[in-house]
């Protein structure tokens, strides 16, 4: 089971006060499954199909006097990238949560397999380096599985 480090409340602040989040959750699920704490670092910010930036679709509204305004739906994000898969395939509006635990599931497994290296969208820190790193590991890791 991979969990997202950002529901931990490590480091976090709310209206200037410290927030002490517990990993009261992954310990709970620990009992019965193995949990890894992947990096959350914008997971439902980021298109999975092309990895560019998400925008929450926005509206025309009318109010009841007449006058338009723009209205943003918060529970959802769209992709605006034209040559992105779904967007193509007309499915470019997709739910936040669900957006979010695949990208957090898809971060895991690639922290799992291509060892301690992540996508370098969903890092926080990010460098050349890391970027290189993580080419290198997940072409070993294709080519590994076409050699066997």
């Amino acid at each position: 089971m991979f969990v997202g480090d950002r529901g931990l409340g490590i480091g976090s602040r709310l209206k200037g006060h410290l927030k002490y989040g517990e990993n009261w959750k992954p310990v709970k699920n620990s009992l019965f499954t193995p949990v890894l704490v992947t990096i959350e670092h914008n997971s439902f910010q980021t298109c999975l199909f092309c990895y560019k930036k998400l925008t929450h679709p926005v509206d025309a509204m009318t109010n009841k006097k007449g006058e338009k305004r723009l209205k943003t739906t918060l529970g959802s994000f769209v992709c605006l990238n034209p040559l992105c898969l779904s967007v193509i395939s007309g499915e470019a509006t997709k739910r936040r949560d669900t957006m979010s635990a695949m990208a957090i599931g898809l971060s895991g497994l690639a922290n799992l397999f291509f060892f301690g290296v992540t996508f370098p969208e969903f890092d926080p820190s990010i460098s050349q380096s890391k970027t290189e790193m993580f080419n290198k590991n997940a072409t070993d890791f294709l080519n590994k599985k076409r050699g066997s």
